[in-house]
């Protein structure tokens, strides 16, 4: 549009002053002329004080200045060596009326600007503050122009409405690079290799720009935007989106502690399957992999061998852990810790008959946990408005009442996080509950039978956290959906072992035994959403 409007105003100046003789044509200037320093504009002004022009044509005073200074110098040239101006659509007279005419009329420009800069200004606000990003969304999503019943653009002041949608090339893929950097097993750098390699993910494609791999700058870019969590900030203010997240505020939080304070990739190999989940139990350093070829005299043969070790780099706590510890013997006790969690797969069949009755007593302890958060909520809506009736009357300064206003925000998203996810397993906690048996019967065969590592790790990951190795000891706080399973399944197996014998009373036994143990269970399970997939 605006190349065909210099093209408009170029034959204009042709057609009105065709008798002038035109030393040059500048070129369009790519600087605003809100502020001076234009380097076309001082080469213009350059020209005249050598004597190779005398006047300047443009198609309005605007076209020529809209800042103050420029403004000045130009009305002065007219005093000095500039014989005439002439517009296309402005009269101009070279007068002393003439030139204070042209300072207002440059003046004016510059207040337009400056009006309408304000006027963008506050229109983003309140862009932001409706749920809406200004200006570009992340990679991920769409704006997407907003259509009335007849179908018609709506308009807001000769602008085009939109709101944010997925993008649906794109939102899935990039909501995948989130689960598995929060899985903790892929880095960053990792993700963005996969996503361009494997995926053939290109970024979304403009005018100019885009269409091209995702860059490091860009996948840090990506993993460092809140807006992907359902947050829009704009001028260091908090405001909630209206768009769909990809993730909650906490796991956006999780994957900034992952990434770094400086957003650094963090360290790891996918060779050793362990180390990076790993710490040193008595220095806290990392734990690392080391393999080693060792030729066996006897048969000739080279076997391979792995060993995991403490790196020691503390300057903090010395580290007395010299000791290699084997892969075999790391996996033997991983493979005794998922023993102590493991269940009967008939027993799991007979539980989840048990648990479906039990619908109606979860659906209802859901309606009473998701009342109590809605007060929360409510609660802290209350606190913003108190909050903005002080800043009104003064008895907040600025400074202040934005702190206190982004974190009275963040805390309202993590209570609306918490109520969608309530309503959520609300509708699935049938499923998840499936999935912790799933898990219970079948993972410890599924460690010991693939050789796949990424298998391996999200086993080990869905056991426990604060995974320790010292003394060649692993240690791990286990997941607290498991705890009741360690501690009073041993009861219920035998409950069921012994009512199995006994046709009759089978069924009677398991239940009788059931119900208390379900209670705590559930209760447990409830305190970790990061259930097994």
């Amino acid at each position: 549009r605006q190349m065909l409007s210099l093209q408009a105003q170029t034959s204009n100046i042709k057609e009105q002053f065709g008798d002038l003789n035109i030393v040059k044509w500048m070129d369009p200037e790519s600087q605003s002329a809100f502020k001076p320093g234009r380097p076309i504009f001082d080469e213009m002004l350059a020209m005249i004080d050598k004597g190779e022009a005398d006047g300047i044509i443009a198609w309005h005073p605007n076209r020529l200045s809209r800042n103050e200074i420029d403004s000045g110098r130009l009305t002065f040239k007219l005093r000095d060596k500039l014989k005439d101006l002439k517009f296309c659509s402005f009269s101009f007279d070279n007068s002393a009326e003439g030139i204070m005419m042209l300072q207002m009329t440059m003046n004016q420009s510059q207040y337009e600007s400056s009006k309408q800069g304000r006027d963008v200004r506050r229109g983003m606000i309140q862009k932001a503050t409706n749920g809406e990003r200004p200006g570009q969304v992340p990679q991920g999503y769409l704006k997407v122009p907003v259509l009335d019943q007849s179908g018609s653009l709506v308009k807001n002041k000769d602008k085009i409405v939109t709101n944010t949608q997925p993008d649906p090339d794109r939102f899935d893929l990039v909501k995948k690079m989130w689960s598995m950097l929060l899985s903790g097993v892929y880095t960053a750098a990792q993700i963005r290799k996969i996503a361009n390699e494997e995926w053939h993910f290109t970024t979304r494609k403009s005018q100019r720009i885009g269409g091209i791999p995702l860059s490091t700058s860009m996948i840090y870019k990506i993993f460092n935007n809140p807006f992907y969590a359902g947050a829009i900030t704009h001028n260091g203010e908090f405001h909630q989106g209206s768009h769909q997240p990809m993730i909650t505020i906490e796991q956006f939080d999780y994957a900034q502690r992952l990434l770094g304070i400086k957003g650094k990739p963090r360290q790891g190999t996918f060779e050793y399957a362990y180390a990076s989940m790993m710490k040193c139990g008595e220095c806290g350093c990392s734990i690392v992999g080391k393999t080693q070829m060792k030729k066996i005299k006897s048969t000739g043969e080279t076997k391979t061998y792995v060993y995991y070790y403490c790196t020691r780099k503390s300057d903090k706590r010395p580290c007395t852990q010299k000791i290699y510890t084997s892969l075999d013997a790391i996996e033997k006790q991983i493979d005794k810790e998922l023993s102590s969690y493991t269940i009967l797969p008939e027993f799991k069949d007979l539980a989840i008959k048990i648990l479906k009755r039990n619908n109606k007593i979860e659906v209802k302890e859901r309606s009473q946990i998701y009342s109590t958060q809605q007060k929360r909520r409510n609660d802290v809506q209350s606190q913003l408005d108190k909050l903005v009736d002080m800043f009104t009357r003064n008895l907040l300064d600025d400074e202040e009442y934005i702190q206190q206003k982004n974190r009275l925000k963040i805390e309202r998203e993590k209570v609306d996080s918490l109520l969608r996810n309530t309503e959520v397993r609300a509708d699935e906690w049938m499923e998840l509950t499936e999935r912790v048996f799933n898990f219970a019967t079948y993972a410890r065969t599924h460690f010991n039978t693939t050789k796949d590592l990424m298998v391996k790790r999200d086993i080990l990951m869905s056991l426990g956290t604060n995974l320790q190795l010292k003394d060649k000891v692993i240690t791990l706080t286990p997941n607290e959906w498991l705890v009741p399973i360690k501690s009073d399944y041993k009861l219920l197996e035998n409950a069921y072992l012994k009512g199995r014998t006994k046709e009759k009373t089978s069924s009677n036994l398991i239940e009788e035994a059931f119900p208390e143990i379900y209670s705590t269970w559930r209760a447990r399970r409830d305190l970790n959403s990061r259930h097994p997939a």
